[in-house]
């Protein structure tokens, strides 16, 4: 088993300069008086926490209910961390959110991805299709990430973050069925405060962050934020023939020429996977004329430029011969013109487990592989080594109390997306699957809210709409032995809905809710794969209705429990990886009923917190991929059979067979439980334990059929844990806090037949842990401060997910080794 173009606009450009240049003079700007606090029901903008008045826990203001409450009055299952709480633990993106968030499992992408895999209570993305809605809604600031392609958000000058568990289809719309995921950014208050900081570490990091904040006039003040950091690669590209070389082998390279004349000179490493340079800023235009309106104006711009995703060869499955004839005629063509067999001379050496073969290119082979019904396999080409994102985000929001007991909330966004990405999928020199995707995404939303109070404050009442437009292009080339064809596929979606939100107080603690959203959406799909595929257009809609009706008593002023029912729906899509014409269809709409029940609860002064819940949840439709093939024989019908073996037993004189993953709309059963708790017993210190367990059980009893599940399969992991420690140590020069952090995961398993077949070693990646730790300095009546960090404390060597999806080989994306940093800080 295993061990765990769109080119930058000059105005985004002047916003960058802009940005660094009062960054870096706040440097030297005279410390300002803290604000206070905020206090009772509402949250003081840009405050992310209230203090305890007796030193107790502190408690953080959140919005997931479009108004401000404390956490623990909010009768959902949500967690929220600051932006402190987020550097401590180091997440720095969504795609490690999930170490430290019951029940939410994320990890970055995978090579064949161009966003971070997110998956909710066991309720996940299971496509990168920005034709299809993701399972977890991600909003930053109030505005809505429709797609995929460009998640995998920055979490730089983040005041809090909000992770709603549970269908929010209602609250937050139809496309966040296992929950929501909402980023707050600092809003500007003008009062001349600001940060920067500089990091040095392993693998020559380097990082600098800033954030200034300004008063223009009394009534327009602005923030400044922005991020760089670039960082080498951990997984080392070697030349394989002079790998061979070296390593006493050379008869294993045949005649496979060098990959670089003075490969030998470098020690054979060609370059580097799992770096590279990301940076962005924003800019935050805030007028307050009067004490009724706050317009805020937000401009964004962030860029990637990352290698390609760490990913490494786990096992080659390639017989010979193989029983797929397509394949093994590219097996007889590489071994005639190379004397090459892909076997396990391609794992990496043993003295370098991070390490691997790849060039991201095909070599030019002497004659043609047969590929009928396909065109010929094409050689003697090569991809970028590079995973790229650019995101530009323009957004305004109103808010205007129009009277005593009503207010208004408008936010309109535009937004661009564009990512690009190679696949190396058999991490080798051969070139057995090699493809390129570019995607392009414009996106248009709009929302108008209302709010107020009725009835002497008892009923509390939220009512609006929200629109929904984007525009996504994804071209490249699908280069599979199997079959390959270029793609310029275009889609167009469109959701607009209606919502309302009701909470009564029928006593000082009891209260009931309830609310409803209609939603109307559609997509439009045009599938070009030339010279393969030129199908008509595709469409596919959907109008829904989704409801939550939700008690919640106060059983003293300090516990409070709650339970809530409520549906939850994600909207059709389409399938754009299509190899026959057959495949091309809509991806069923997913519907459920959630059933959660919850405890919230501080103890001995709000030094003990206690947050637990349990929920159910029953899938009418959840969709269930069905690995299988199509015979080709068996053209121009389509038909679908669960393994290859069963071309050879039907078709024996023709046997080839391409990949057709069939998703369908089946029953299940998901249940499970969290625990968030905190514990503060002495002043300075803090332990922290959180962690939840899921169970998927299909509806689906018959072997072999799509959405049944082989027991002894996971979907998810079923268990994660996170634990820490930190205790802030007084000093007469200063504080020192020393602290440590754990996650935990437990076994998770990836087999291909997982339909149909128990799950293998090969496919299992067992239960581990991940160690972070750090010390930080805090001079006495300093504004600056100094922390060393250490992530992967123990140097575990852990996958993320296993992939068998190319037929000859097993690979999978792996973590970072140990690494060190040390930062510095000037707050101001």
């Amino acid at each position: 088993m295993h061990t765990g173009q769109y080119r930058r606009s000059s105005i985004v450009g002047r916003w960058l300069m802009v940005g660094t240049c009062m960054t870096a003079m706040a440097a030297f700007a005279t410390p300002v008086a803290a604000q206070d606090a905020a206090k009772g029901g509402a949250a003081k903008e840009g405050a992310a926490q209230v203090q305890a008045d007796d030193g107790g826990i502190q408690s953080i203001i959140v919005t997931a209910r479009y108004v401000s409450e404390d956490i623990q009055s909010a009768p959902m299952a949500i967690s929220a961390q600051t932006g402190d709480q987020l550097k401590a633990a180091n997440v720095t993106n969504i795609g490690n959110l999930g170490a430290i968030i019951p029940n939410l499992y994320s990890h970055p992408p995978l090579a064949q991805a161009s966003g971070p895999v997110i998956a909710m209570r066991g309720v996940q993305q299971n496509q990168d299709s920005f034709a299809r809605s993701p399972a977890v809604g991600l909003y930053v600031d109030d505005v809505y990430h429709a797609t995929v392609v460009g998640s995998g958000l920055d979490l730089t000058d983040v005041d809090h973050i909000e992770v709603l568990r549970g269908p929010q289809s209602t609250l937050s719309g139809n496309a966040s069925i296992g929950g929501a995921i909402k980023v707050y950014t600092k809003d500007p208050t003008g009062d001349g405060s600001g940060n920067i900081a500089v990091t040095y570490g392993s693998r020559n990091l380097m990082r600098a962050t800033g954030a200034f904040d300004i008063g223009l006039s009394p009534t327009l003040s602005m923030r400044v934020s922005g991020n760089i950091q670039r960082q080498d690669g951990y997984v080392d590209m070697l030349d394989f023939t002079c790998q061979m070389r070296a390593n006493g082998t050379p008869e294993l390279a045949g005649s496979f020429p060098l990959g670089q004349p003075d490969s030998n000179m470098k020690g054979c490493k060609t370059g580097e996977l799992g770096g590279g340079t990301i940076g962005g800023g924003q800019v935050k235009l805030r007028w307050q004329p009067t004490s009724d309106i706050d317009l805020m104006l937000t401009g964004v711009y962030n860029k990637a430029d990352l290698q390609e995703t760490p990913e490494l060869l786990v096992k080659t499955t390639n017989p010979y011969p193989s029983n797929n004839s397509l394949i093994n005629y590219y097996n007889i063509q590489i071994e005639n013109q190379f004397g090459v067999r892909y076997d396990d001379r391609f794992l990496a050496p043993a003295d370098n487990r991070y390490a691997v073969y790849s060039t991201f290119c095909r070599p030019q082979l002497d004659g043609v592989v047969q590929q009928a019904p396909y065109q010929p396999t094409p050689s003697g080409f090569c991809y970028p080594r590079t995973k790229e994102q650019e995101k530009t985000v323009l957004s305004a929001r109103l808010k205007y109390r129009l009277g005593d007991n009503i207010n208004l909330t408008a936010i309109a966004a535009y937004a661009k997306y564009r990512s690009n990405f190679s696949q190396a999928g058999d991490e080798s020199p051969l070139g057995y699957v090699l493809s390129h995707f570019d995607m392009y995404v414009t996106q248009k939303t709009g929302e108008v809210r209302l709010d107020g109070t009725l009835f002497d404050d008892k009923l509390e009442w939220v009512t609006g709409a929200f629109l929904l437009r984007y525009t996504g292009t994804k071209q490249g080339f699908i280069g599979y032995i199997t079959n390959n064809f270029n793609q310029d596929d275009t889609a167009d979606i469109k959701s607009q809905s209606a919502f309302f939100h009701l909470d009564y107080h029928l006593t000082d603690r009891w209260r009931v809710s309830g609310g409803a959203r209609y939603t109307d959406g559609s997509v439009h799909y045009e599938l070009d794969h030339p010279p393969l595929i030129t199908a008509d257009p595709f469409d596919a809609s959907q109008g829904r209705v989704d409801w939550l009706i939700s008690t919640d008593y106060q059983i003293t002023d300090d516990i409070l429990f709650y339970a809530n029912a409520a549906t939850g729906s994600r909207p059709q899509g389409v399938t754009d990886i299509v190899i026959t014409p057959q495949q091309l269809s809509a991806t069923p709409a997913e519907e459920l009923i959630s059933y959660e029940a919850g405890f919230k609860s501080d103890f001995f002064d709000r030094r003990l917190r206690v947050n637990l819940s349990a929920f159910y949840m029953d899938y009418k439709k959840i969709l269930a991929g069905q690995s299988g093939v199509q015979c080709l024989a068996e053209l121009p019908q389509a038909t679908w059979h669960p393994a290859a073996a069963d071309c050879a037993t039907l078709y024996p004189s023709n046997p080839d067979n391409v990949p057709w993953t069939i998703t369908t709309g089946t029953p299940a059963k998901i249940k499970g439980f969290e625990w968030e708790i905190t514990a503060q017993p002495i002043d300075g210190l803090r332990l922290d334990w959180s962690g939840g367990y899921n169970k998927f059980v299909s509806g689906v009893k018959t072997q072999g059929q799509p959405g049944y599940l082989y027991p002894g399969n996971l979907r998810n992991p079923k268990w994660n844990m996170h634990g820490a420690i930190r205790y802030d140590i007084e000093t007469p020069i200063g504080t020192i806090t020393p602290h440590v952090d754990w996650q935990w995961q437990s076994k998770q398993n990836f087999g291909p037949c997982s339909g149909s077949c128990a799950p293998t070693s090969d496919f299992t990646i067992n239960a581990y842990s991940l160690f972070n730790a750090g010390i930080e300095y805090q001079p006495t009546d300093s504004g600056w401060s100094a922390s060393l960090a250490v992530t992967n404390l123990t140097d575990k060597f852990y996958y993320y997910q296993l992939f068998n999806g190319t037929q000859t080989n097993i690979s999978s994306p792996v973590g970072p080794p140990r690494e060190v940093s040390l930062t510095v800080r000037r707050q101001f």
